[in-house]
């Protein structure tokens, strides 16, 4: 069952596209995914500074105490941001 349906939605996907334009696509894709990975990876080794700002000022919005103990901890990878923004530290 899942074999006839997978066969379907490619046929569908690939309806009225050349073999060009889906080469293209793929390619694109391709490269995509690799661009992501190379910028995810170049963001892991800065500190993190400006997107655990952002996170704790969403969790801490009168940037108190407990804000600058968020940002701190987020640029080690700890606390309620850091494993999500900054999970390498």
């Amino acid at each position: 069952m899942s074999d006839e349906w997978f066969d379907s939605l490619t046929k569908s996907a690939a309806q009225g596209l050349t073999r060009r334009q889906v080469f293209t696509r793929l390619l694109a894709g391709t490269g995509l995914a690799a661009l992501s990975t190379l910028g995810l990876r170049r963001s892991n080794n800065n500190d993190c500074g400006k997107l655990c700002e952002e996170c704790c000022h969403n969790a801490f919005p009168d940037h108190g105490h407990d804000y600058g103990q968020c940002v701190s901890d987020c640029q080690h990878g700890r606390g309620i941001c850091g494993p999500i923004v900054c999970p390498g530290g």
